[in-house]
């Protein structure tokens, strides 16, 4: 026979989950921060090339909230230390999107590179805190005595 009732989550999965959710909820007030303030400051500087340039950088900037929660969702049965560490690749893995996106964006007719460049740069030391801020006031215990 098969056991059919429905699964607990334990104290250390619902930590995680409240972890998520904070991060999910700081990634959006980032996200949402850098593409109005970029974009505003961006279309008073010059125009609509700055307007442009600041929508990347907020574009960017969801990118890097986005991995980020992908990775604090696929780790989050490994424990702290593999996420912190996941976190850290992933803080890799942004620093090559960032420069490959400056890459590419270097001679854009369209946008304005200096409010891109620097909006971007928001972006990453912005999703770069959030992270770090989120998981250092985590509170997630070590063992979990009710897993299975």
């Amino acid at each position: 026979m098969t056991d059919e009732s429905p699964r607990q989550e334990t104290s250390v999965q619902a930590a995680w989950t409240r972890v998520w959710r904070t991060m999910l909820v700081r990634g959006i007030i980032l996200v949402v921060a850098v593409a109005v303030l970029g974009m505003g400051i961006g279309y008073l500087v010059s125009g609509a090339e700055g307007l442009n340039g600041g929508a990347v950088g907020g574009g960017l900037a969801a990118v890097f909230i986005i991995i980020t929660l992908i990775i604090m969702y696929a780790g989050r049965n490994m424990g702290l230390t593999a996420i912190a560490g996941f976190l850290g690749i992933g803080f890799l893995f942004k620093a090559f999107i960032f420069m490959l996106v400056i890459w590419r964006l270097k001679d854009a007719a369209w946008l304005d590179g200096n409010v891109a460049f620097f909006t971007i740069v928001v972006a990453v030391i912005g999703s770069s805190l959030v992270e770090a801020l989120t998981v250092a006031k985590a509170r997630v215990p070590y063992v979990d005595p009710e897993a299975n």
